[in-house]
């Protein structure tokens, strides 16, 4: 009532404490849901202060998209919502349809698992549901939206693989949308895959720098290069995963020859009908770090020569397909790779890399990239993270797997622990696995 202008606030309370103060209580006890539903339903209903009404209906946009009414009261509430929703005449039809859209979501996915910070609040209250979203691409893309205060994960990604030319389902289960996390005074940073069903607004913590960025994890559907922005964002994704060692070469005496090739094409990818050879600082911006020192520079330098003069010069974009098609003939390319310092198994050398792919999950010799240990995916029984055992000590993850009869455990330690959990739990999540 205080919200509503029924009756006077206390000293120094506002309408977003108010609100705050309802969704609070709300959270805390399940039973008043039916209770607060009824009174904001029965506020916006022929009430004669347009003004209450509308803050009635503010609060009902909230309301929808974190708690559920009763499995009694749900039925009475979605057919106050519908028909609400389709009376053009009412100047409330249009929040009336985003809080059937909000109830829906909260029926299928569950509500939102943070109430609104300060800042969201008022902007809510102001009538101020959407923010702009600016979501990192690979390639140089920029894809700029606007997200509304319950927009779901999947929504978003739908809406960039449409436009990127990806629109078809099988081929959207790919793609993830990533949160990065760094807070203002430390340098860390933690990224992890959003699941489909999460609320976008639920990572947009005012406490933390977060970005969101989107990537694919899996490649079971082949690409098709018809449209430009879906060609630089694949060759942008597998160039930054070759360069910072999240692809792995198999080491031969050809690798000058092999790395030779892909230096040129990322050359001539770069830049329309370059016919010269990369000069010798811009070929270590062509070869990962980690095979410089085991590479003759002389060697690849006559081999760059003897494509150039055997090779007419490609267009970029024709440049960036055949790059693409390169590095995925690579023996372990489509898994996600994790370099891995300590592992419980005495018998796997470390550090190691650690792969996930929708199969299994792997782990590879980090200096003669022999296959080691295979897990499938479908043996992995339980998964969990591990803090770290001391201050300088790096966290892990503990892998339960095998049969009821022959259990076995692995634990892990790396950097990136939490990364290779969620995105693990994420592919689990596009597959027919049953966990």
């Amino acid at each position: 009532m205080r919200l509503m202008g029924d009756q006077p606030k206390l000293k120094n309370q506002d309408d977003a404490q108010c609100v705050y103060e309802i969704l609070q209580l709300c959270k805390e006890k399940e039973n008043l849901h039916d209770e607060v539903y009824c009174q904001v339903i029965k506020q916006v209903t022929l009430n004669p202060n347009q003004e209450s009404v509308l803050r009635g209906w503010l609060l009902l946009n909230l309301l929808t998209g974190f708690f559920l009414p009763s499995n009694v009261l749900m039925p009475y509430a979605t057919k106050f919502l519908q028909q609400a929703s389709s009376d053009p005449s009412s100047t409330h039809h249009e929040i009336a349809r985003i809080c059937q859209s909000n109830l829906r979501k909260n029926f299928m996915y569950g509500g939102r698992r943070h109430l609104p910070f300060p800042v969201e609040m008022e902007a809510l209250l102001k009538g101020r549901s959407a923010r702009r979203l600016e979501v990192l691409m690979f390639g140089g893309v920029e894809y700029v939206t606007r997200i509304r205060t319950f927009t779901v994960a999947r929504e978003l990604l739908q809406e960039i693989c449409e436009q990127m030319g990806a629109g078809e389902q099988e081929e959207m289960q790919e793609f993830a949308l990533f949160a990065i996390r760094s807070t203002s005074d430390k340098t860390d940073k933690v990224v992890r895959p959003i699941r489909m069903e999460e609320y976008l607004h639920d990572y947009l913590l005012e406490d933390m720098l977060v970005t969101v960025s989107l990537r694919r994890l899996t490649w079971k559907i082949p690409l098709h290069f018809e449209d430009k922005i879906y060609t630089d964002i694949h060759y942008g994704q597998i160039q930054w995963d070759y360069m910072t060692g999240k692809i792995l070469l198999s080491y031969s005496k050809e690798l000058e020859m092999q790395l030779g090739v892909l230096v040129m094409l990322q050359h001539w990818a770069k830049t329309e009908q370059e016919s010269s050879a990369p000069s010798r600082e811009e070929l270590k911006e062509y070869i990962p770090k980690s095979l410089q020192s085991q590479i003759s520079t002389e060697t690849l330098q006559n081999h760059l020569d003897r494509l150039l003069r055997t090779m007419q010069p490609l267009r970029p974009v024709d440049a960036k397909i055949q790059f693409i098609d390169h590095v995925m003939k690579q023996p372990f390319f489509g898994y996600n790779i994790f370099l891995v310092e300590k592992v419980s198994n005495s018998t796997i050398p470390v550090p190691c890399y650690f792969g996930v792919n929708k199969e299994q999950i792997i782990v590879v010799d980090s200096i003669t990239q022999e296959l080691c240990h295979i897990i499938p995916l479908k043996e992995l029984q339980r998964m969990r993270t591990l803090r770290p055992t001391s201050e300088e000590g790096l966290p892990g993850i503990e892998l339960n797997y095998g049969s009821a009869a022959n259990p076995k455990t692995l634990w892990i330690e790396l950097s990136q622990a939490k990364e290779m959990y969620h995105t693990t739990v994420v592919i689990l999540d596009k597959t027919d696995f049953q966990h």
